[in-house]
């Protein structure tokens, strides 16, 4: 409600008196009470106090968390081949020579319960790409001709181990063989690591004539070549 001023004003009348007689009448002079000038009293409006708006607080906006990217898995650059592998086993080769050598292994029988899908990447140590977990192989070894990448669609287990043949015009030693990455023995437990394959009872060979071969060999009762469906199994082909 708006506030109210009150405003106070006072009249005062005039009387008439009239004298009737004679001819003529007599109109007294009245004397005026002077009437007083009014005066007003004002009730003051109060000033409206304005209830301040107040200023408003930006809600931060937090900073993203960048989830970090993990290592790439090794990738072999030199080339590929993916082969149908039966029971009875099966044949798989480098189509294009890397470092001036070319190699094929033979896989033995296993006990699939059908054919399947057997790949073979290749490399020189220097055209792995990513994370190559091996590392290079240990000159206690050799010295590494080429790097195989073996992977199986099954698991798979092989009763003999490959037989591998490596051409080339000359090799880097008069001894020869291959090296895996794993742990060497059946349940022997250990962590992976290179192996030559002098670990599991099987001989070196010289190479002659621009190749050398590493005959397929029977392991001991009990021992297997064990192939996990979709893992890397790394070998590596060497001479000292």
């Amino acid at each position: 409600m708006a506030p109210r001023a009150l405003v106070l004003f006072t009249f005062l009348g005039t009387a008439l008196l009239a004298a009737c007689g004679g001819g003529g009448g007599i109109t007294p002079s009245s004397t005026p009470t002077p009437a007083p000038s009014a005066s007003a009293t004002a009730t003051p409006t109060p000033s409206s106090t304005a209830t301040p708006t107040p200023s408003s607080t930006a809600t931060p906006t937090p900073s993203g968390t960048a989830t970090p990217t993990p290592s790439s898995k090794a990738v072999f650059t030199g080339g590929s081949k993916t082969v149908s592998c039966a029971t009875t086993g099966c044949s798989v080769g480098m189509t294009a020579a890397d470092n001036g050598y070319t190699a094929s292994l033979t896989f033995g029988s296993n006990n699939a319960s059908a054919s399947f899908n057997l790949t073979m990447s290749w490399a020189t140590f220097s055209q792995i790409t990513g994370t190559f977990t091996p590392g290079a192989l240990p000159t206690s070894i050799g010295t590494a001709i080429i790097y195989l990448d073996l992977v199986t669609a099954s698991t798979t287990s092989f009763s003999a181990t490959p037989g591998v043949t490596v051409s080339g015009s000359s090799f880097p030693g008069t001894h020869c063989g291959f090296a895996f990455y794993g742990v060497a023995g059946s349940g022997t437990g250990g962590s992976p690591q290179w192996n030559s394959m002098t670990a599991v009872g099987l001989s070196e060979v010289a190479p002659s004539g621009g190749s050398f071969t590493v005959p397929q060999g029977t392991l001991p009762p009990g021992n297997t070549v064990q192939f996990d469906a979709g893992t890397d199994q790394y070998i590596a082909l060497y001479c000292h």
